[in-house]
């Protein structure tokens, strides 16, 4: 188990050194905005981080250097290893669980009133960029708070790109292949070892982010709404800075919906235009797939408001459907429009589009693109054995074909996924006030990561709903949230003994 412990052990220590010095941001707001108490809340909370990641990572490190487990081998032989395939899936967990519970400090130390679940339920549903909330009046709460949510959720975006193109391609094309946030097509994988990746990633992310945030000034937005717009956005958190959506101009909602759209396609094809191959996007049949089923939707979600409301503004209409399909099929979740009012196809469409999600090794949640073009075609392909049992069908994605195991590990995590949606609404609806179709809902955003988003499908899921369930059922959603972010075979494998077991 000596492997096991410095794995557990650096992992959670530098999530906590990284939580921690994201605070800093928010201690600043604080003391600049003169709220003195939360200012001491994250002061506190940034003391206790950081010292709780000091007492994780020194007995690690005393425990390599006494030579502590000498015995055990890892993947690559005795002692000290390189990443192996269960070591990137005991990274991953343990970094997401620590900066959930990590994260949540500030909102138990800070005077708002919850209890640790509601604190840790809000702290996960950042850094998973779920966007769910049990916080209530958000306009009237500090400065400071409202920073740190969106500094979650942008961190949480950050750390899902991370993962899938640097820390999953260590577990193997067959483990890689089965994750919603490694790409279907293989050859689309970021080397994890590639000199200077990781840099790359960071300040493309932070520079779109700083971007957006200029742009969103220059169209007149107030800087403190553009500034959680922007983190929200490219994070596709969809956070933002109280109960509603804040006043924007048109202008701001093109460059929101035009940045969305980026975040929520493969990071990996940003290398083919910087290498100069912009030409090779055109062929990517993911994206290709992503932007057709995004024009699509917006056309049908166009003309059906057209005819339910004819006498409403027609371009106004327009921009709202086109701003509401994007926000749904990034999973971004912001509203700009009374979507409770529209029609149900609508509203039924936007659902499908939540539950689609984004491009893979995206910032995006959801099904992905990638794996529903897959299992279309692989219903298609049993129809034409049934009627040509002879015949040799291949499933193809991008041109090539996609080997048998990756085919198969798709339709198992979409079978486990309906699975555990059944499982996890039973559980729900049994502290649950709201009824089945709430606790189905509610299970849905938190499977999905799509908080906000889902909440124009069911009333119930409104601003500050999710503050009605009990303790226990918020701990459970939590759970949920981390579960859909890295994925249910990721962290189920966590519960086998044979996981355990030295190789």
């Amino acid at each position: 188990m000596g492997i096991h412990y410095r794995i557990v052990a650096r992992a959670a220590g530098a999530a906590g050194a990284l939580t921690g010095i994201a605070m800093l941001p928010a201690l600043a707001v604080s003391l600049f905005f003169r709220e003195y108490r939360e200012a001491a809340g994250f002061a506190l909370s940034f003391v206790a981080v950081l010292l709780l990641a000091a007492a994780t990572l020194l007995p690690a490190r005393v425990w390599a250097r006494t030579g502590g487990g000498r015995s055990e081998r890892g993947p690559h032989g005795a002692g000290e290893s390189e990443p192996g395939p269960r070591d990137g899936m005991l990274i991953v967990s343990v970094w997401w669980i620590a900066s959930s519970l990590l994260g949540g400090l500030p909102y138990a130390i800070c005077g708002l009133g919850i209890g640790p679940a509601d604190a840790l339920f809000e702290s996960a549903s950042g850094f998973t960029t779920t966007g769910a909330t049990v916080l209530r009046g958000l306009s009237e709460l500090p400065r400071g708070l409202l920073l740190w949510r969106s500094t979650t959720g942008w961190i949480g975006g950050i750390e899902t790109l991370a993962a899938s193109l640097a820390m999953l391609p260590l577990a193997g094309a067959g483990y890689a292949s089965a994750q919603a946030e490694a790409s279907a097509n293989p050859a689309e994988r970021l080397p994890a070892r590639e000199r200077g990746a990781q840099t790359r990633l960071c300040v493309l992310y932070a520079g779109s982010t700083l971007l957006l945030f200029l742009l969103l000034i220059a169209a007149r937005t107030r800087p403190f709404d553009a500034l959680l717009l922007a983190l929200g956005a490219i994070s596709t958190s969809g956070f933002s800075g109280g109960d509603g959506f804040p006043a924007i101009s048109g202008a701001a909602a093109f460059f929101l919906c035009a940045f969305m759209l980026l975040a929520a396609v493969n990071f990996t094809l940003y290398r083919r235009f910087s290498a100069r191959r912009a030409k090779l996007l055109a062929k990517d049949e993911e994206l290709r797939c992503f932007f057709l089923i995004c024009g699509c939707s917006a056309v049908a979600v166009s003309l059906c408001l057209l005819l339910a409301f004819p006498q409403e503004n027609a371009a106004g209409g327009v921009g709202n459907a086109f701003f509401e399909t994007i926000s749904a099929l990034t999973t971004t979740g912001y509203h700009r429009a009374e979507v409770f009012a529209w029609p149900p196809f609508c509203k039924i469409l936007l659902l499908g589009l939540l539950l689609t999600g984004g491009c893979a090794a995206s910032t995006a949640s959801g099904l992905k693109v990638g794996r529903v073009v897959i299992l279309l075609r692989l219903v298609r392909r049993n129809i034409s054995i049934r009627l040509h049992p002879n015949a040799v069908l291949p499933i193809k994605f991008d041109g090539r074909a996609v080997p048998t195991d990756t085919v198969n590990a798709i339709a198992a995590h979409a079978m486990l996924c309906v699975a555990v949606f059944f499982v996890a609404t039973a559980l729900v609806s049994l502290g649950s006030a709201g009824g089945v179709s709430a606790s189905a809902f509610g299970v849905l955003a938190c499977m999905s990561n799509a908080g906000p988003g889902m909440a124009a499908a069911h009333a119930a899921l409104g601003t500050a709903a999710w503050a009605a369930h009990s303790a226990p059922i918020k701990l459970f959603l939590s759970f949920l949230m981390i579960l859909g972010r890295l994925e249910f075979t990721t962290v189920l494998l966590l519960f086998t003994p044979r996981y355990w077991k030295n190789v």
